[in-house]
């Protein structure tokens, strides 16, 4: 049992190929034995396992990423902040990916040359370290590069977005936590799509990063047919909220390759909006958003607006109740 938390043996015994368990095995297939232990939950299993049906639909950059790429791996989109592509390994490949093209193709980074471009670039003020996942490094190499980060004065916040406590939550280790605490402040962003992820040793590692002073925000993928279900999303957020991980952002699926079959219509995923707006509460609601081609992250709402007549306003509440609103007027 030691040695099957031990995240070092996790990822040397990480299986490449599962047609051996009569699952589909692709050539980008990667998964851990930890994760393996969880797949008797199908909506697990399916992020992570191919079917038989073939998609070749979609983007290899869906977010346009290279356009917005400064210098090898550190993307720079939005005005105070900086995004650097780490790596393209993970713990496990998901199947809806939307960088699933840098499996093959990754440029890779240069950590000289995203220190020089930061260091020039006075208004980014946070920098979100991504991949892959960042925590595939070792604690030493990914501290040394924190700290050189660091080092740049208007740099304020760095975020370091993980998938690992879903799908390898030993790493989240002692070492670890103490190689990163000189650096606070440290937000942790973790990938989390279903509440069966959350699991007694996910819930360990979270409390070990929140309780060593990191906060965690939480990022999910709305997924046709694994948690494209309001009560499924309650489930989730609100288990969420009670571990002290604030849901961030609920994500439309990229359109990478691949994912078409992953993908839910704009007008069904703002009913699910619509119905975890009038259940739960604000701090258990994420931002549902949509990456759209070159244009960045665009927040989506109901629309609760009916009308507008000179001040007055015409609401629709949480109970599907018309109400009058008399607005300033100046």
């Amino acid at each position: 049992m030691d040695e099957f938390k031990d995240w070092h043996w996790q990822v040397k015994h990480s299986l490449k190929n599962v047609s051996s368990l009569g699952l589909v095995s692709t050539e980008d297939t990667l998964v851990t034995p930890y994760l393996l232990s969880l797949f008797q939950s199908k909506a697990i299993l399916n992020q992570f396992i191919e079917t038989n049906e073939k998609d070749e639909k979609g983007l290899k950059d869906p977010l346009y990423e290279k356009k917005f790429t400064k210098v090898k791996g550190l993307i720079h989109r939005y005005p105070d902040r900086a995004l650097i592509v780490l790596t393209n390994k993970c713990f496990a490949n998901c199947r809806f990916c939307f960088r699933k093209n840098n499996w093959d193709n990754y440029e890779g980074f240069s950590l000289k040359k995203a220190i020089e471009y930061l260091n020039s670039q006075t208004q980014v003020r946070e920098v979100l370290i991504s991949g892959g996942d960042p925590l595939t490094f070792e604690d030493k190499s990914l501290a040394n590069i924190i700290e050189k980060i660091r080092s740049i004065k208007h740099i304020e916040l760095i975020r370091i977005a993980t998938r690992a406590l879903s799908v390898l939550p030993y790493r989240i280790s002692d070492s670890l936590i103490e190689a990163l605490k000189p650096y606070k402040p440290i937000w942790f962003s973790i990938h989390i799509n279903h509440p069966d992820e959350i699991t007694d040793d996910f819930i360990e590692a979270s409390g070990k990063i929140i309780d060593s002073g990191f906060p965690v925000v939480s990022q999910t993928v709305l997924l046709r047919g694994i948690n494209d279900d309001a009560f499924i999303l309650k489930e989730l957020f609100c288990k969420l909220v009670s571990l002290r991980i604030k849901p961030y952002y609920l994500f439309g699926c990229d359109r990478a390759v691949g994912n078409e079959r992953f993908r839910v219509k704009i007008e069904d995923a703002l009913k699910i909006i619509g119905l975890l707006r009038n259940n739960i509460s604000g701090l258990c609601m994420p931002f549902f958003a949509l990456d759209v081609d070159d244009g960045g992250k665009i927040i989506l709402e109901p629309n609760r607006i009916i009308s507008k007549k000179d001040n007055i306003y015409t609401f629709k509440n949480f109970e599907g109740r018309q109400l009058y609103y008399e607005d300033a007027k100046y």
